[in-house]
């Protein structure tokens, strides 16, 4: 379980990383842009996998 929690909290660390580089380094900030449009699919991914291994603990 330890492992597990160790996990979450590695992602959800690299999940607001990803946030910090898409607000530092996208303009505009909008679904037009490919890069802003990609990291934002990303956290959303992140948050998903967060959100099932979370249900496990």
């Amino acid at each position: 379980m330890a492992d597990l929690e160790a996990a979450i909290a590695e992602l959800e660390l690299v999940r607001e990383r990803v946030r910090t580089i898409r607000t530092l380094h996208c303009e505009p900030k909008s679904n037009q842009n490919p890069r802003y449009l990609a990291l934002s699919n990303a956290v959303s991914n992140l948050t998903k996998a967060i959100d099932d291994m979370k249900s496990d603990c």
